[in-house]
């Protein structure tokens, strides 16, 4: 995913808010409904678009006391910055897939 795209998606406010409720552990839908207020209908076609873009995937499953599936999803981000800017909250995401630089120093070569 380029880096365009990836903001495209990160501007909507509900995508934030599942990919921040499912960053460093797997949860179900429900449990983010809970954390992030989301309409479940919405929510699901939420996750639709972030599982499809790579976004958020479904890592395994869990059983409610109905005895019914559920999948856990897990945001495939890296990590998240959220910080103030002009009294306004905002979140940086660090894209787990994406290329990284590597700047390391081949030490032998300075012995």
């Amino acid at each position: 995913m380029n880096r365009l795209m990836a903001q495209k998606i990160f501007v909507d406010e509900r995508s934030t808010k599942i990919l921040m409720a499912a960053l460093y552990r797997p949860r179900t839908a429900l449990d983010i409904r809970d954390i992030t207020g989301i309409p479940v209908a919405k929510l699901f076609s939420r996750l639709k678009v972030l599982e499809k873009r790579g976004l958020v995937k479904k890592v395994s499953s869990t059983y409610n006391l109905d005895g019914k599936e559920m999948p856990l999803y897990q945001s495939q981000l890296f990590d998240a910055l959220v910080f103030m800017d002009n009294g306004k909250l905002k979140v940086t995401f660090q894209l787990e897939k994406c290329p990284q630089t590597d700047y390391t120093v081949d030490t032998e070569a300075l012995l």
